[in-house]
């Protein structure tokens, strides 16, 4: 928190859907819930819009949402508090065990990630089987082999009306 020390007094308005968030950095480097900012030094702004692309997407949570806030600012505190950020990992095993003691904590954690891995398994399960009942039994989508098949005929159709206007062409000189 020294890094943030050197910005000490301060102060980030994160703007959100839900509402506006303020932090002003005391001269320790902690950072101090703020309720009113007239003239925020950095200002993070996330719409509903980009929220919702970032829920609703897959891929890394911590990127996306990198990606989908609009920084205006300060850009020396913008940039350590990225860093700072980036550098951040929530030990929820260590808060849980606090709460349930080191073996259920641990336990509960066990579970939970096969839970997220059996989840993530079936979701990959059931959008393979969409994919193949779409392009195999309503022949909505082309599958892989079909589409190579239908371009290459399409580049055979292609190679083959270049020919005739070719011939055509040939043709129109000779008969004039």
């Amino acid at each position: 928190m020294t890094e943030l020390s050197r910005h000490a007094n301060k102060t980030i308005l994160i703007e959100m859907p839900l509402g506006n968030l303020g932090f002003e950095i005391s001269s320790e480097g902690l950072l101090k819930v703020t309720p009113e900012i007239e003239q925020p030094s950095l200002i993070l702004s996330i719409s509903a819009k980009a929220l919702t692309e970032i829920l609703g997407s897959p891929g890394n949570l911590r990127e996306q949402a990198f990606k989908a806030v609009q920084i205006a600012g300060d850009a020396d505190l913008a940039q350590l508090l990225g860093r700072l950020i980036g550098q951040v990992r929530w030990e929820y095993e260590e808060d849980l065990s606090r709460l349930l003691g080191d073996a259920p904590a641990h336990f509960a954690v066990k579970q939970g990630k096969k839970w997220i891995s059996a989840s993530k398994s079936a979701a990959v399960d059931l959008l393979d089987n969409v994919v193949e009942y779409v392009s195999e039994e309503k022949k909505v989508l082309l599958n892989k082999r079909d589409f190579v098949n239908r371009k290459a005929e399409l580049n055979d159709l292609r190679d083959a009306v270049d020919r005739i206007e070719k011939r055509i062409q040939l043709l129109e000189k000779k008969a004039l």
